[in-house]
């Protein structure tokens, strides 16, 4: 398509944009709308730089997104807590089924070796976070978040000794005493509602004792009070614990509740123990409200869009973002050595449905002073905080 064939289009869906009276997020035809951001997308190579095509393309990106979710497209939003997405990256079992645990890595902020076994890591592990992140919260809020800041820990000589105290104890298998210290439980039922996953009992089941099973030493963000902010309120900064032991972020145990006569399991309840110190600065976190909201049609997305997301985008609120091609392949952890074919996969799988979803508006790759780089316009983000039940 040539400039004036783009410009010519441009003009005809501005006009039809237009028309639409407002609110458009009520007045407008999602069908129709989704075929306006596709042609614009299509031309984006011609337009990038036309200032209008810009304008027109993040005002349909933000209708299109508000409509999705006012027409059920989205009707859930989880609370996702940012230690984990920023410090666990995706690793996934290789199609050969060779064995690569213990995974190690350096963590992109501390520069501490970190490491992963007993298990994988994927966009589902990082969905089963998410719900039980937002569970907690609401347990502990008495079934609406919490109203004060409550940290578990003041600073790094106070995780220290609580980690020092669950390795004496077995650290991930304490007592009963310290076994009910910070407990959740929930349904098959709730699990569906929060996550919108078609799920059956079994496969909630061994979701969560996948997730259960897999052990870290991290390098884990913790939220800490570092004196008074403003109006009062406690400032807060962000540290890199180096945690020293092995640990889960959970426990599990389970009862059926509904049974077939062939055996089938059809409805558990579950009880989960955040009894190690991974857990504990897990719900830290929670409890000083280090989280970002995810909606639950970002588990619909393909696995690599999802963790993209979490590990660049949730957790702040730039209208930009710049990410060197080197710093995308080690926070993804991408293995395919040919780069033609690892673009094109990144794009196609990754990027793009992000743009079609609205969470990024646009992206470009550029030729950087050592290497490629890729540069994404973003949607402003506004602050939720619903009261779920």
């Amino acid at each position: 398509m040539t400039i004036q064939e783009a410009k010519s289009l441009l003009s005809n869906i501005q006009i039809d944009y237009a028309s639409i009276p407002y609110p458009k997020y009520l007045h407008g035809n999602l069908d129709d709308l989704e075929n306006q951001y596709q042609k614009l997308n299509a031309v984006k190579d011609q337009l990038k730089d036309d200032f209008a095509y810009v304008r027109l393309l993040n005002s349909v990106t933000q209708t299109l997104e508000r409509m999705r979710r006012t027409s059920g497209y989205s009707s859930w939003i989880n609370a996702s807590e940012r230690g984990i997405n920023k410090a666990i990256p995706p690793v996934l079992r290789k199609a050969n089924n060779e064995n690569i645990l213990p995974f190690h890595w350096e963590s992109e902020k501390s520069g501490e070796l970190c490491s992963i076994t007993n298990g994988y890591w994927s966009a589902k592990n990082y969905m089963v976070m998410d719900f039980v992140g937002y569970i907690f919260l609401l347990k502990s809020g008495g079934d609406k978040l919490p109203q004060e800041v409550s940290p578990l820990f003041d600073g790094f000589d106070s995780i220290k000794k609580r980690e020092l105290e669950l390795d004496a104890n077995g650290n991930g298998d304490p007592n009963e005493s310290q076994k009910s210290r910070y407990t959740i439980s929930f349904s098959d039922k709730h699990f569906r509602k929060f996550t919108k996953m078609k799920m059956s009992s079994s496969s909630i089941f061994n979701l969560l004792l996948e997730t259960s099973r897999v052990e870290f030493k991290l390098a884990f963000p913790v939220r800490l009070i570092m004196g008074e902010g403003k109006k009062g309120k406690p400032a807060m900064e962000e540290k890199w614990y180096p945690m020293n032991v092995y640990s889960r972020l959970f426990e599990i145990a389970c009862i059926n509740t509904d049974v077939r006569k062939d055996g089938i399991v059809q409805k558990r309840q579950y009880r989960l123990y955040f009894n190690t110190i991974l857990a504990e600065l897990f719900v830290h976190n929670l409890l000083t409200r280090n989280y970002d909201w995810v909606n639950s049609d970002l588990y619909n997305l393909p696995p690599s869009a999802q963790v993209f997301y979490r590990r660049f985008l949730l957790h702040h609120n730039y209208p930009k973002e710049q990410l060197s091609m080197s710093l995308i392949i080690r926070e993804m952890n991408f293995t395919d050595k040919n780069m033609t074919n690892l673009v094109r996969n990144l794009e196609m799988n990754t990027l793009n449905p992000l743009v079609r979803r609205g969470l990024i508006l646009s992206y470009e790759k550029l030729e950087g002073l050592n290497e490629e780089k890729y540069v994404f316009v973003l949607p402003g983000k506004k602050k939720q905080e619903k009261e779920q039940g």
